[in-house]
């Protein structure tokens, strides 16, 4: 979304908190954008500035000035966001034709006009339900579809309205909290307002969804708020608007409120593997679904396919193998959705082609039969109990239950009769759920979740607003619980629930943001842990040595806190290691082999720290041993050689360097050690061929080859002259030059 930077200027001094300056740079707005409505608040605004200013330049001690500073940085702020709208309405023609159709409609915006008209609906639909039968349902046709033109009409007023007074802003609660207006209206102004503040923050819009959170009865209105004002803060305007630091503070005070923002914190980041869910499903799960079935999919629909008699007489058993693979791929898909994967996105996302979610609002609309735009087709399905089930308990968002209707309708004919006689029937379904769970708040939020997310996914005009679920493979604007407005608060104690499951997923990146908010009470050994595994991942953390040295001083804090953690043990040797501090790796090695005798891969390590020690002869004990007691473990055998090459046993080693280098599963270093083993031994010439090997399949140069292990060369006897041939016999078969 474009964004003026003389606009951002001002938007970064009300964030300082400087009145001053912010109104400059307004001017300078104002010099080259004019706008007439503007100029007497901003006049009013300069000169009470001036006069505030003067007087303190003077000294004088006013009593009241944190006060009217304060209250003059808001109203700059109001002045800002209202301009900023109407650049942002001028400057996009969706934005701009939505807002010139209100203006050019008769109708009053009012609060009192709009609550008067929705409590009437309610009234109006009360009335058609005492009506005879005969006339009920043109009379509801009639009243549902003035009132579908009016609420979306509203929704468009709302997200396109500036900033709130405090009168307008209780005024619009009180609607939201009244049961004199339908649930389902209220949850539309929720939505218009979360996208208003996606635009332009707005303290009032803001307050009202939070006493809506905390007030609301009807779930589905208070899961909507909830989720409205989490993703409408603004933090960065915390020295303009306080209030809002100290309503989240009154929030959190409530364990309840806890617990679903965690919840919440949790299922937004499930949303955004919403695209990646679908390539499993797409590559993984589908073909075994179609290939198990006895249905086809062809250009004139869905197709049953002929049982064949012959293949059950020769393999009675196949039916049964194709049933099992057809349940496993269900449960698959059934375990994905419990976890919280938005496993219907892909599929759903080929269905808002219909006009009906050309309307904004329509995204939106909690599903009724009776919306103007799916109710002549539910005449048509009424009767059908497989789609009448399906609404009722079907795992779907709102807005794929009207994809559902609206492409059910067009296919129903394409199907098999006997698959349309099932659904008729209601002995077809797809994925029910218990009552109990579709009224739990978690789920009523994970499903305003996915309406949200293919809102901003799939709707064409959807980058006219903020996006808070990003574009990026990160979560920079998902992950709310790094936000400095929940700095210290309750939610902490939860923070290494949404570390562990950011690792989890790979959110790497995210979850060291994340861990860098624990307090200091929260720094326990799973903190550590989670850190340090963080570190590991990773990349571009800085030189490996660097690196290391922060895993080693997790690994320590980790180890301080549970001294008997064998997990924290391994890491930190590791790191000791990655370090090249072999002596004290070799320590820590030798503690885990002492308590943990039985684990093979200990005793390896602490040989592998021996040789590099240079203690050859002590890493020979533990490797025949462990040589004799795996005898396939290629590991051991390329340790055990390199030891008896330190070791002087080349008679030993080699025939070790000839079975590893012939193995498909050989590696580049098996011929690398090969070539030391050659020349130490006194056979320069396999030596040559063993280095050129390595050097041409790792693109290395031949200096590697001395630098690699220059103490070893020397140790062994080999003297200077001896190295420059070597280099020499080994650089032009690499492209280099004789040195």
């Amino acid at each position: 979304m474009e964004r003026n930077e003389a606009l951002k200027r001002v938007l970064s001094q009300l964030a300082n908190g400087n009145v001053g300056l912010s109104l400059t740079e307004l001017q300078n707005f104002f010099a080259v954008y004019p706008r007439p409505q503007a100029q007497a608040e901003m006049d009013s605004l300069l000169a009470e500035y001036q006069v505030m200013s003067r007087y303190w330049m003077q000294g004088y001690q006013d009593p009241q000035l944190s006060s009217n500073y304060s209250q003059l940085l808001q109203r700059t702020y109001r002045l800002y966001a209202d301009t900023s709208l109407w650049r942002r309405i001028g400057s996009s023609p969706f934005i701009s034709t939505t807002y010139s159709n209100l203006l050019m409609s008769s109708r009053e915006w009012s609060v009192n006009n709009i609550r008067q008209e929705l409590e009437s609906f309610v009234t109006d639909v009360a009335m058609v339900g005492l009506e005879p039968a005969n006339k009920q349902l043109p009379h509801r046709e009639a009243l549902y579809a003035r009132h579908q033109q009016f609420v979306s009409s509203l929704f468009n007023y709302i997200w396109t309205s500036g900033q709130w007074s405090d009168a307008k802003s209780k005024a619009f609660e009180e609607m939201l909290l009244s049961p004199t207006v339908d649930s389902a209206d209220q949850q539309l102004m929720v939505s218009a307002l979360t996208l208003s503040l996606l635009n332009t923050f707005d303290m009032a819009k803001l307050r009202t969804l939070l006493n809506v959170c905390r007030q609301a009865t009807d779930e589905q209105v208070r899961q909507r708020a909830l989720v409205g004002w989490v993703m409408g803060r603004n933090y960065t305007l915390s020295s303009v608007f306080p209030e809002e630091q100290q309503l989240v503070d009154e929030l959190l005070q409530d364990e309840q409120m806890v617990q679903e923002l965690t919840e919440l914190q949790l299922q937004m980041i499930y949303a955004m593997s919403a695209e990646q869910d679908h390539h499993t499903i797409q590559s993984e799960i589908m073909p075994d679904l179609l290939k198990n079935n006895h249905f086809r999919i062809t250009r004139n629909g869905v197709e049953e396919v002929e049982e064949d008699s012959l293949e059950d007489i020769l393999h009675p058993e196949a039916e049964e193998e194709r049933m099992e693979k057809v349940e496993e791929s269900f449960r698959r898909m059934i375990d994905m959705q419990k976890q919280g994967s938005d496993i219907y996105f892909g599929g759903f996302s080929q269905m808002k082609r219909f006009s009906f979610f050309q309307t904004i609002a329509n995204w939106f609309m909690p599903f009724t039969m009776y919306h103007p735009d799916v109710a002549v087709a539910m005449k048509s399905l009424h009767t059908n109990r497989f789609l009448q089930q399906l609404l009722k308990t079907g795992p779907f968002c709102n807005s794929d239950k009207y994809s559902f209707v609206l492409g059910f309708s067009q296919v129903l004919e394409r199907l098999p009769q006997s698959m349309r006689d099932m659904m008729e029937r209601g002995e077809a379904t797809m994925g029910e759920l218990p009552e109990e769970e579709i009224q739990s708040a978690a789920y009523i939020r994970r499903m305003y979740l996915q309406d949200l997310y293919r809102f901003f996914r799939l709707f064409p005009h959807a980058a006219q607003f903020d996006h808070p679920f990003g574009h990026s493979d990160g979560l920079e604007h998902v992950l709310f619980f790094v936000s400095p407005l929940f700095k210290g608060s309750p939610l902490e104690k939860n923070f290494d629930k949404v570390a562990s499951m950011l690792i989890r997923r790979h959110y790497n990146e995210d979850a060291e943001r994340l861990l860098k908010r624990f307090g200091d009470a929260y720094r326990d050994y799973h903190y550590y842990m989670m850190e340090a595994t963080v570190i590991q991942r990773l990349k571009g953390t800085g030189a490996a040595h660097d690196k290391q040295a922060r895993l080693a001083t997790a690994y320590q804090k980790a180890m301080a806190l549970k001294p008997d953690s064998e997990r924290a043990l391994l890491g930190y040797a590791r790191a000791l290691f990655g370090m090249e501090q072999y002596e004290e790796a070799l320590n820590v090695f030798e503690t885990l082999v002492g308590k943990y005798p039985e684990k093979r891969s200990y005793v390896l390590q602490q040989t592998v720290c021996l040789s590099n020690l240079g203690r050859f002869d002590e890493a020979l004990e533990p490797l025949f041993r462990l040589n004799y007691e795996t005898p396939d473990d290629l590991n051991v055998k390329r340790v055990l050689a390199w030891a008896l090459t330190g070791a002087g046993k080349y008679e030993q080693a080699l025939p070790l360097y000839v079975q590893l280098t012939t193995l498909e599963e050989s590696s580049d270093e098996d011929f690398l050690n090969q070539g030391y083993c050659f020349w130490f031994s006194g056979n320069p010439k396999k030596a040559v061929d063993s280095f050129c090997h390595y050097l041409e399949n790792t693109g290395q140069q031949a200096s590697c080859i001395v630098k690699n292990e220059q103490t070893l060369i020397l140790q062994k006897g080999i003297s200077m002259p001896e190295i420059q041939m070597m280099l020499s016999a080994i650089a032009p078969s690499h492209g280099g030059s004789p040195t």
